[in-house]
Formats: structure tokens, sequence, C-alpha cells
């Protein structure tokens, strides 16, 4: 007896050990990345936040935006001293108290068996290690949802009290850090009925639930100013469900219709801007994208259902895609990642489905519970587009069946040994086996219906590197990224913009080339035409200037570098002609500054230019 502990105890250290070792290993190898101090997409508007907060300038959008709990806590670490990597650090950390705690819950319920299983396929699943050094919110949602589950365990048949109000507060904060959470609700409320006796012991569990529920939802509401935004939790909800629903929507892409993948917040709000003839606020702008998704969705049902199928079929699928990274192409940064990213969603899905079909883990409810989560959180983001890391709240949900059947596996092959019989349990186990072997075949299918989507992923990754290299001012690391993305996805919009801007200086011809080549690529592309405009202004072509700036204005009224460049342009333009004597060409360019919107820019820019030239105004 002695000995077997002795061995179980060595299994638990080793076991402990390589999970450490493999999530500090992966962090320290996201931090030899430029992404790593120079994010982008979603970790650039969150590290945007916590810098904010933390100087007390704050934002009016803040507490409106999608994660209203999330930038806070960014905010109060960066305060307390947490640089960058710091709250990355963090991230990790809440990771690993996340898996500690369903290590825990595990073990409480179905024993050491299940808990070390756990501990493996949580601890060493290369999907949860991959996001966890990033500033992305999947982990803060799990922890929560799991501490709420340790809070409810072994509540059966006891008075109502503290853990039904922690496990509302646990959703309700879980909910203001990911809205779709709420989806959650009645599950929960289902549960407290069943360990319930009687109407009137599920009206007590229900008050205490409700009342650690309310109070963060409450405040966020008011915040949101609902009912009259008519957004409960969120703002950028709409905008996201019009990015998953629209014609073009291909599952994988977080792509704005009339913009391109690489749009900004900006570009959502000035669109919607131009629709409405005013700036929206978060809640409208919100409610105007929500309309003219479900607009489509009803006009469409049969392109809505392939979607959805679509969709589903790429949740099941064992690739890895995110807008914000490429999770594959980061993971030739370490060999280990590399070899399991690709599998580790299947190591937690097929033995979690197969437990939870052959009546594992016990008790029923349980069961029913944990399948009912699944089903409710996988369809609350199949609307949107598919993202490798959404999955992330579904592997912790996962991994309490996928644990006790493999420890139940475990049990049967000791039991068999012992016994020299194959019991009940051990034909379950036999039985479980079979299923999965269909089931990886259909999900193996599945993942092979989109053969190009991990070149065009790789491409968007080399873009986002560069991008990165850009912003630290490595021009030669970020020009060489920019061309592999070239060569990797060369329909990817703005791409060429930026290799432009790198040659701007020094070869001007060259980069004229790609912006009228983005310009073919993408016809409404403001951004080709500003660009160009700045490059003939440089060039003293201030009328083709003038012409490339108007452009861009009339496809993006709301583009304020197009805005202060045309106002130069146009001051420029009149100095050329004042210079030439051409005084009623000169006014006519100063009469075209007063008669756009940026009439003060466009004055102040000429005033600037007459003054250095000791000239007046005609």
């Amino acid at each position: 007896m002695k000995a077997v502990k002795s061995t179980e105890r060595l299994a638990w250290i080793l076991s402990a050990l390589l999970v450490l070792v493999l999530h500090v290993d992966w962090h320290l190898a996201m931090s030899a990345l430029p992404l790593y101090s120079s994010p982008a997409v979603d970790e650039a508007l969150h590290w945007q936040w916590a810098q904010d907060l933390a100087s007390g300038l704050g934002s009016p959008e803040l507490p409106y935006f999608r994660a209203p709990l999330y930038p806070w806590w960014l905010g109060m670490l960066h305060r307390e001293g947490l640089g960058l990597a710091g709250l990355r650090w963090a991230g990790t950390l809440s990771s690993l108290a996340t898996l500690a705690l369903l290590v825990a819950l595990i073990h409480r319920s179905h024993g050491r068996k299940a808990a070390l299983a756990a501990l493996l396929l949580g601890g060493g699943c290369a999907t949860w290690i991959h996001y966890e050094a990033q500033l992305l919110l999947e982990h803060t949602v799990l922890l929560w949802l799991v501490v709420a589950s340790v809070a409810l365990w072994g509540s059966v048949h006891k008075k109502a009290g503290w853990r039904e109000g922690l496990f509302g507060l646990s959703l309700g904060l879980a909910a203001i850090t990911r809205p779709n959470a709420l989806v959650l609700a009645p599950l929960a409320l289902l549960l407290l009925w069943r360990q319930a006796e009687g109407w009137r012991g599920w009206g007590k569990r229900a008050l205490w639930w409700v009342a650690g529920w309310l109070p963060p939802l409450a405040l966020v509401a008011t915040l949101n100013g609902w009912p009259g935004s008519g957004v409960l939790v969120a703002s950028q909800g709409g905008v996201n469900l019009w990015i998953g629903t629209h014609g073009g929507a291909d599952g994988w892409s977080a792509t704005l219709p009339e913009v391109g993948p690489a749009w900004e917040r900006a570009d959502a709000t000035g669109l919607a801007a131009r629709e409405l003839g005013h700036h929206p606020d978060p809640g409208e702008e919100s409610a105007f994208y929500t309309r003219r998704a479900l607009d489509w969705a009803f006009s469409h049902p049969g392109q809505l259902a392939g979607q959805l199928v679509w969709k589903a079929a790429l949740l099941l699928a064992p690739q890895e895609s995110g807008n914000n990274t490429n999770p594959l192409s980061l993971s030739k940064q370490r060999g280990w990642m590399h070899l399991l990213l690709p599998w580790s969603w299947w190591l937690l899905l097929l033995p979690g489905l197969t437990g939870l079909m052959l009546g594992f883990p016990k008790p029923t409810l349980l069961r029913r519970w944990i399948l009912g989560a699944l089903l409710l959180y996988a369809a609350s983001f199949l609307p949107f587009f598919m993202a490798g890391r959404f999955r992330i709240p579904l592997l912790g949900l996962l991994a309490l069946p996928a644990a006790t059947w493999l420890g139940d596996l475990w049990q049967s092959r000791r039991l068999r040994m012992e016994n020299g019989a194959t019991p009940g349990r051990g034909r379950k186990v036999a039985l479980g086996l079979l299923l999965m072997l269909p089931l990886a075949a259909g999900i193996w299918v599945a993942s092979r219906l989109d053969g190009d989507h991990q070149r065009r992923q790789e491409g968007w990754q080399a873009f986002q590197l560069g991008n990165a290299w850009l912003r630290l001012d490595e021009g030669d690391s970020a020009r060489a990224r920019f061309q592999e993305a070239l060569t990797l996805a060369p329909g990817l919009r703005e791409l060429r913009l930026n290799l432009g801007l790198l040659d701007m200086p020094s070869h001007p011809a060259r980069a004229e080339s790609l912006f009228l080549a983005e310009i073919q690529v993408d016809g409404r592309s403001a951004k080709a035409w500003n660009n160009l405009g700045s490059l003939w202004l440089h060039q003293g072509q201030a009328q083709r200037a003038v012409e490339a700036f108007g452009e861009a204005l009339r496809l993006r009224p709301d583009l304020p570098d197009a805005a202060w460049n045309l106002g130069l342009a146009l001051a420029t333009r009149g100095l050329e002609e004042v210079r030439l004597g051409h005084w009623d060409s000169a006014r006519a360019s100063l009469n075209a500054i007063k008669a756009t919107p940026y009439r003060g820019r466009g004055l102040v820019a000429l005033q600037q230019l007459l003054k250095e030239q000791g000239l007046s105004s005609p």
C-alpha cells in the first residue's frame, strides 16, 4: 500500500512539473516575438484600456464595450506596477489557477485517478496554453465558471445560502467578461430546481442566486443606459454579429464587409455614423449592426443555414484559427507546441463527448448540466465568426467528463487485471472506444473542407508580425514579413499599403505602384487613396494630391488623416498659385478650403505655410 501511494505521489509531482514547464516554456517562447511587446488587434485594444485606466484617463466607451469587467481588471493590475509583460504573466497565473480549481473539483467528485487525468488533459492542452499569455478574455471566463461549480458542489439537500450566492456572483461576473455566459442562466436555474425539495426550497435557492447574479449585471446595464440603449451587457455584439452573418462571411475571418479584414473599431463607428447621419453611442451602433445582420439573415435563410452548418463543422475541427494571431504559425516557436496544437482540442473533445454519451460522469444531473452548457455555449457564438480561442471556455466543461471517463478506463483495466474478467464498466469503456472512431472520422472530414485556409491564415500572421516590427521601427524585419505575406496571401487587404509606406522615402515609384495595386484589390480603399495623395503631395504634385484626398474622403468621409491632408494639399496648391501670381486660382483654392467641413484644419495649414514664406493671404 505504501508503495502504491508513493508511486501515485510521484506521478502527481511529475505531472505537475510537466504542466508547469510547458506553460512557462510557451510563455518564454511568446516573449521572443515582436507581438509580445507590440500587441495587435484585440490585444492592442486591451493594452490601451489598461494604460488609460491606470493613468486615470478612462474613456466614455469603456463601460459599454463587450467586456466591461476586463478593462478594469487590466487597469487595476497595471496601476499596481505591472507592465505589459506583467499582465501577460497574470494571464498565465489565472490559467493555472483555473486548472487547479478544475482538478480540485474533479478530485472531490470522482477521485484521484480522474483528477490526475484532468491535470494532464487540461494542463497539457496546447489550445489552453497557447492563448493564456495573450491579453484575451477566455481564461477569466473559465475561472469564474469553475469557481461557480466548486462553490455549488456538495450543496445538495443543504440549506440555501452563500454557495448559491457565490454561484450567482460568478455567473454575473462571467457574463460581463463574456456576455454569452448568460446562456448558462437557464441551466443554473434548472440545477437549483433539481437540488431543491419543492417550490419553496427552489425559491430560496433562486433568491440567493439572483442576489449574487444581479448586482454586477445591474451596474453594467445602468452604465449602458439600458433599456434606452437596448444593450444589457455589451455594445459591440452587433458589430461582431454583422461580421459573422453576411453574404461574404466564410466562418473563419473577422471581416467587416465594407472595409475588409484589417478594420478598426473607428471604421465600424464611421460606417454607422454615415448611415445614421450622426455619431452613434455604443448601444445605438450595436443596434444598427444587429438590424443589418438580422435583415440579411431573414432575407437569406438558406445561405444562413449553410453558414451555421459550416461553422458547426469548424467548431469540431481540430485546426486552431484566430483573427488575433494564427496559432499554428506561432506554434513553430516550439516543436512540442507545433506537434500538439492541431490535436489538443480533440484530446479533450473525443473522450469528453464519449464520457457524456456513455453516462459519465455521475450523477445524471451533472452530466445533463454539462451537456446543456456545452450546447448552449457553443450555439451562442456560432452566428459570429469562428476562432480557436472561442472554444477555451468549453475546455473546462469537457475536461470533467473526459477525465472521469479516462479514470474509469484505468479503473476497469485494474479490475480486469485483478479479477481476470471485464466488468460492466469495462464493456462501457470498450463501447466508448468504438464510438470515438466514427466521431473522429467525421470531424477529420470536416477539418479538410477548406484546404486553402491555413495558407491564408499564415499570410495574415506574417502581416501581423510585420505590423508589430513596424511599430517597433524595425523596417527591414517588417518588410521581410510583408513580402512573406504577399507570397502566401496576395489578396490580403492593406498589405501593399504598409509595403508602400516603407518604400515611400527611398523608392517612391515602387510605393506608387503598390498603392495603385491595392486599389485594384480593394476598390473602396480610402487609405490607399490617402497614401497616394501623401506621396504626390511630397513630390510636389499638389493638384493630383487634392484629387486623391478628395477620393479618399468620398469613400470614407470620417477618415481624419484624409481630412487634414486635403486641407494641406489645397493650402499648398494655393501657395503655389500665390507664388506664380495667379491670384484668382489662389483664391479658388482658399475658397475650396473654406467650403469643406475641414476648413479650420486647412486654413491653419495654409496660414502656417504663408507665414513660413513671408506672404500674406490675398
